[in-house]
Parts: structure tokens; sequence; C-alpha cells
């Protein structure tokens, strides 16, 4: 009788010390209430038109952003294609597809922002990085040694010495260099450089 009552206890015991066969079944969650539709009989059938011409808006701007890009694509091939012919910086240009379609392609002196990785890769080409530094007033210090600015800021004695260094700060941005569109012949791969200082293009009608 001991030992059934031993080996029953270890039993419940096993039973329940497993901790990942427990198990409880997800409670879905409770179906949200359908919105009360009220009627605007006035308006006819512009609801309906209204998603009509959005999804085909939707469908139509995506098409458009797929042609834009392939035709910048081929306005860039085509503008080295002339910059080495010419070896100088070619104008504005207009293309022209085999259905007699045409529309101009522009290259800017203007360019997509610098991150640092990017500006270390600009770095390795002479000229094509551009630096800009702004400094400001750190303000909270501004604001702990207001009464005291008035006088000379580096030679006053009473702003600690450790302070002095951080009452300004500078903010470096990085961009490429103004120009670099036009010196692309002067590296050894005008292709890479090309595609590395990636300038703003556009399409006009």
């Amino acid at each position: 009788m001991i030992i059934d009552y031993i080996y029953i206890l270890k039993q419940k015991t096993m039973q329940t010390t497993n901790l990942f066969a427990k198990t409880t079944t997800k409670t879905a969650a409770p179906k949200k209430a359908d919105k009360k539709i009220l009627p605007a009989i006035e308006l006819g059938d512009k609801i309906g038109r209204y998603s009509d011409l959005k999804q085909q808006i939707e469908a139509l701007t995506g098409e458009l952003k797929m042609i834009e890009g392939d035709i910048k694509t081929k306005g860039k091939e085509v503008f080295l294609q002339e910059y080495k012919k010419q070896k100088s910086t070619p104008d504005s240009f207009k293309l022209k597809d085999s259905a007699g379609g045409t529309c101009l392609f522009i290259v800017m002196d203007k360019y997509t922002s610098v991150d640092d990785d990017k500006a270390a890769l600009l770095g390795q080409f002479e000229g094509l990085l551009g630096e800009n530094v702004v400094y400001k007033f750190n303000a909270e210090l501004v604001e702990k040694y207001g009464a005291i600015l008035s006088d000379l800021i580096v030679s006053s004695p009473d702003i600690a010495e450790e302070d002095k260094g951080n009452l300004i700060s500078g903010e470096k941005t990085y961009s490429v260099a103004k120009g670099s569109i036009d010196r692309l012949l002067q590296f050894e791969n005008p292709e890479q450089v090309f595609e590395l200082i990636n300038p703003i293009c556009a399409l006009k009608k």
C-alpha cells in the first residue's frame, strides 16, 4: 500500500512539473463590428467612380515610374556616349523612341545626398567630395553662461576650460562637389564616377 501511494505521488509530480506540456488555446480576437452604412443618394455613382479612378491612377503611377526609370537609364547611357564623343559635358538633348515619341533629357549639376559611406568612396576621387561645416552655439551652454558672453569668451577666466571648447559645436555634412559632372573624363573610369556622383536627371515633354 505504501509503495502504491508513493508511486501515485510520483506520477502526480511528473504530470505537473512538465511546464512545456501545459498548453493553452489562443482565444480568437472578437470580430470588429461592421461600420454603419448611411445613404448619400445625391452623389449618384461618384463613390464608385472615385474608387475606380483611384485604382487606375495607382496602376498608372506604378507603370509611369517603371517607364521613367527605363528612359532615365537609357538617357544616362546616351549621355555618356555623347560625353566621350565630344569630350565635354553635353547639353540637354531629346530622346526618340521607335514609335517617334520624344522627350527632353536633362542632366543637372545637382546631386543626391551623401552619407558617410558614400563620402568615403567620393574621397577616393580627387575633387569630387564637398564638405560643409556649420558652426553653432551650444544652446545649453549659452544659457548657462549667458551673462558672461558679453565679455571675450576665450579669455574669460569665469568659464571653465573644459567648457570653452564646447561652447561652439560644428556639424559637418558632405556633398558632391559642384561641377563634378564636367570632370568625368579626368578619371580613368567615367562610367563608375558618373554612377557614384549620381547627378539628378529630369525628363520634360
